[in-house]
């Protein structure tokens, strides 16, 4: 049921994950950026865990954090190393590096989170 990230590189400090988030805010920035943030796990995290943790560090970061986390629903739906992931069974263990970016097939709200209700054209990308 979880997906475990492929990762190329090498890992880092075994009781960190790094956490490379995306940040927007379309009122204020003409483009995204991405920050990073380190948080200390001894365990695997799915990305919304991350993500819940980064709000938790960043009250301004604006991800959603309540999903069904069976991959069902699909309102965790991000794009994780570039990927479009079920955020919920997306595991990262520690050590590893993850960039969390919006889903690439819906307008982008602000941060990762998406307008489920305005898809995108085939062939556009959310964060461009």
């Amino acid at each position: 049921m979880y997906e475990n990230m492929l990762r190329g590189d090498a890992r880092m400090d075994e009781g960190t994950i790094t956490v490379r988030v995306y940040r927007f805010d379309p009122e204020k920035e003409a483009a995204g950026r991405l920050e990073e943030h380190r948080v200390a796990s001894a365990a695997p995290l799915s990305v919304m865990a991350l993500l819940a943790r980064v709000h938790e560090l960043d009250a301004s970061f604006c991800c959603r954090t309540a999903t069904c986390f069976k991959g069902k629903c699909g309102s965790c739906l991000v794009r994780a190393n570039g990927r479009d992931v079920f955020g919920c069974t997306t595991l990262v263990q520690p050590g590893e590096t993850v960039t969390v970016e919006p889903h690439s097939r819906f307008a982008v709200v602000r941060d990762v989170v998406v307008d489920f209700a305005r898809p995108l054209a085939a062939g556009k990308e959310a964060a461009e």
